[in-house]
């Protein structure tokens, strides 16, 4: 079985700097990136008094509200143990084309579960597959970005 091609580009990595060194001034914490493979989340963030989240950035091709977001079943999973592990939050970031939000998860709350994803410019069978959605309405806007 081959490997998955690997679809992040430097643009998307340079988006990601881009939006934490936004967010390391605006919230007053450091951005730690983490390798994927091994720990399936964008960032670890350590913020005043060692507080600590873990952070996923998302690049949504769309307007704020447009539709909902997207998160493959695979990174919650990830995101659960990572959190249930760990204690800290997990926050789920999209930048869109006209805003910067981010949705704090809630392992509590009932997400809407679909199989989907990734349907109108799909790259290979594994763009379709479990996803949850988030409600743009259950989203915070970043002011500033």
């Amino acid at each position: 079985m081959m490997a998955r091609p690997r679809y992040e580009t430097q643009k998307d990595l340079d988006s990601e700097q881009e939006i934490a060194t936004f967010l390391s001034q605006a919230w007053q914490c450091k951005f730690i990136k983490l390798e994927p493979f091994k720990w399936r989340v964008d960032f670890l963030l350590i913020g005043k008094s060692n507080t600590f989240a873990w952070l996923e950035i998302k690049t949504a091709n769309m307007r704020f509200g447009q539709w909902p977001h997207t998160i493959a079943f695979k990174k919650i999973e990830a995101a659960r143990a990572l959190v249930k592990t760990s204690g800290y939050k997990f926050i789920l970031m999209f930048r869109c084309k006209d805003a910067l939000v981010y949705h704090v998860w809630d392992f509590e709350k009932e997400y809407k579960f679909e199989f989907g994803g990734r349907t109108r410019n799909t790259r290979d069978s594994q763009d379709i597959e479990p996803v949850f959605r988030i409600d743009p309405k259950d989203c915070q806007k970043v002011e500033g970005f």
